[in-house]
């Protein structure tokens, strides 16, 4: 199939110029509000649970599986149309559809409609990271390249601080108010003002990527379009398939310990602990900023060390020793009859929970053939999401509900959660680290 082929001329332009780096710093913002509207609901379970009579598990299915589900079934369809439509109207659609959906949970009368109102949140967010890395290559140097993706890659853990941290502003300032009625939908919950306010910054995003211009699709002359047979794709997996567990069924399971962290540490404080929602959300938005952003920018500090002191595989070592110490930390935190120091285990915890993450996606393309990496990468979406977002939440609520029958036993949920989740995936780690050993030793 014809491949278009950028000029150097146009590839320095774009890839040094001014326009490349306000692409990423708008890149970054617009994934960074995205976590907002996806996360601000962790700081907002008291009040919700508490008007709409809903328990524990109710809840966690908002903030992981009715959330997961349509960007999970959606990522690959979408992935699909980012490679043959404008990947700018792409991203604006979405945003679109996200905002209105966060806007339309605010305005939501019972569980039913808030249910949907996030599964069209989670609809409109499948469509910005499969369209933003598709045009990293065309505006990005291959030097660049790896720090752009370091950049946009922080956005997460600065939303998910940045949510608590305006949530519970926004939370402060609707409780001191005068009430705000509504046709129809009647008088609005703080909690319905917060989601939106967050909501709704999202328009004028869209508004701004409507002005943006496509950047040219590029490649090199030898490059061509068609991926690898899937026949072959599956084949090479099966063949190393330890190697593939590990990363793509064992960090999983550090994963659902990422989101339990960020779906419940509020809840901890507040229900717990008795902080007051805004003090909590400001407090831990701060934490969960600060650390999630260090353990990332920590991990190709970590990586370069383990491999200049020639530790063999370290990768997948990076990952047993952060999922033990995740676990220790967040089984510690849950034991705290103190709230600061279970906020300072809960710091701890979702420090190491990240460090191993940007490494784990490197290795991931490392080890694949150039032309299966989609896939692989796809998959790792799929897995990672289904478990950790997905399951991670509702765990924790099961555990509560069920296993210790308390509301107040959310801690000690979240470190059962830990103890449970790590020793399965040492298993599958020790699993894999022999065959890691020995692609990484062919290639080199």
């Amino acid at each position: 199939m014809k491949v278009h082929v950028m000029t150097s001329d146009i590839k320095e332009q774009t890839s040094n110029g001014f326009y490349a780096w306000s692409l990423l710093v708008l890149f970054t913002l617009t994934y960074t509000f995205s976590f907002v509207d996806r996360q601000v609901i962790n700081l907002l379970v008291e009040p919700i649970k508490g008007d709409m009579g809903l328990t524990d598990v109710q809840i966690s299915y908002l903030q992981g599986l009715i959330f997961v589900i349509p960007y999970v079934l959606l990522s690959i369809p979408i992935g699909r149309l980012v490679d043959v439509f404008s990947r700018i109207y792409v991203i604006s659609s979405g945003i679109l559809v996200w905002s209105f959906a966060t806007i339309a949970a605010g305005l939501s009368g019972n569980y039913t409609q808030l249910a949907i109102a996030r599964g069209f949140v989670g609809a409109g967010e499948a469509a910005l990271t499969p369209a933003v890395w598709s045009m990293f290559p065309d505006i990005f140097t291959k030097k660049q390249l790896a720090v752009a993706m370091s950049i946009f890659s922080m956005a997460p853990y600065l939303g998910a601080g940045i949510a608590l941290i305006a949530g519970a502003q926004v939370i402060e300032i609707s409780q001191s108010s005068p009430p705000i009625e509504l046709p129809i939908i009647g008088t609005l919950e703080p909690w319905q003002i917060t989601l939106i306010i967050c909501g709704a910054p999202g328009i004028l995003f869209a508004l701004i990527y409507a002005c943006i211009k496509e950047p040219a699709r590029t490649a090199t002359e030898t490059q061509t379009d068609e991926a690898m047979p899937l026949s072959e794709a599956v084949d090479f997996m099966r063949k190393n398939w330890k190697v593939y567990l590990a990363f793509l069924g064992g960090a999983p399971f550090l994963i659902i310990m990422l989101y339990s962290i960020q779906a419940w540490s509020p809840t901890l404080l507040i229900r717990v602990h008795e902080w007051d929602i805004s003090y909590a959300g400001r407090v831990y938005g701060v934490v969960a900023l600060v650390t999630g952003s260090l353990g990332v920018l920590s991990s190709p500090v970590i990586a370069r060390v383990m491999n200049n002191l020639n530790f063999k595989g370290y990768p997948l070592l990076m990952l047993m020793i952060s999922t033990v110490l995740t676990a220790l930390f967040l089984f510690i935190a849950g034991l705290q009859k103190d709230g600061m120091s279970c906020l300072i285990f809960l710091a701890l915890a979702s420090f190491f929970v990240t460090i191993p993450l940007p490494q784990l996606a490197v290795t991931l393309q490392t080890i694949s053939p150039n032309k299966m990496r989609g896939l692989v990468a796809g998959i790792f979406v799929v897995s990672g999401n289904v478990m950790g977002m997905g399951l991670g939440p509702t765990f924790v609520a099961f555990f509560t509900e069920n296993v210790f029958q308390d509301p107040m036993s959310v801690g000690l949920s979240m470190g059962l959660l830990g103890l449970v989740s790590a020793p399965i995936a040492l298993v599958i780690y020790l699993n894999g680290y022999r065959d890691l050993l020995v692609i990484t030793e062919s290639e080199n």
